[in-house]
């Protein structure tokens, strides 16, 4: 018992043993903040490399200014080919992509309609028509966390739109 009351006496006694229990509190908020500092500029990074790559995609569009309908075809095809590649997605002809997916396609405007529809041709025929080529990319990210049951997958939809004509 002497022996016992000796070592209590120590613990509570001694100041080198709060450093390791002030430790022992600190140190999973500090790896916690750490890994999270390192997931976010994980994400941040990912956010960046697909808004530039939906950047790139339009100034394809528009340096190659297809002006026939062959033309806007081989385009698109091009752009959706370059997007997939330099993103890692793979390539639909869907206006809406599922997760994991990247689209390019046309949309037309009539007049000055804020809407913009699938198909080519007014109502009224005297409004002009304006033609767009829609990039969107749509993908996810897992941070770690989530393997440990905490929070959920983060997903990103960057769509960006360039007028042809």
């Amino acid at each position: 018992m002497n022996m016992l009351a000796n070592f209590a006496h120590r613990f509570f006694e001694e100041d080198r043993a709060s450093v390791l229990i002030e430790t022992a509190f600190v140190a999973p908020a500090l790896v916690g903040l750490t890994l999270g500092g390192v997931e976010a500029g994980a994400m941040y990074a990912r956010q960046t490399q697909l808004q530039q790559i939906a950047s790139n995609s339009m100034e394809i569009v528009l340096t190659s200014a297809p002006t026939t309908e062959l033309e806007g075809a081989a385009t698109l095809n091009q752009v959706r080919a370059y997007a997939a590649e330099a993103s890692g997605l793979t390539a639909t002809t869907s206006s809406e992509p599922a997760v994991g997916q990247v689209a390019v396609y046309k949309r037309y405007r009539c007049g000055n309609n804020s809407a913009r529809q699938a198909t080519y041709g007014c109502s009224n025929e005297s409004q002009s028509i304006s033609t767009f080529v829609v990039i969107y990319l749509r993908t996810s990210y897992s941070p770690v966390w989530t393997n440990y049951g905490i929070g959920q997958d983060f997903e990103f939809n960057v769509k960006r739109s360039v007028q042809i004509g």
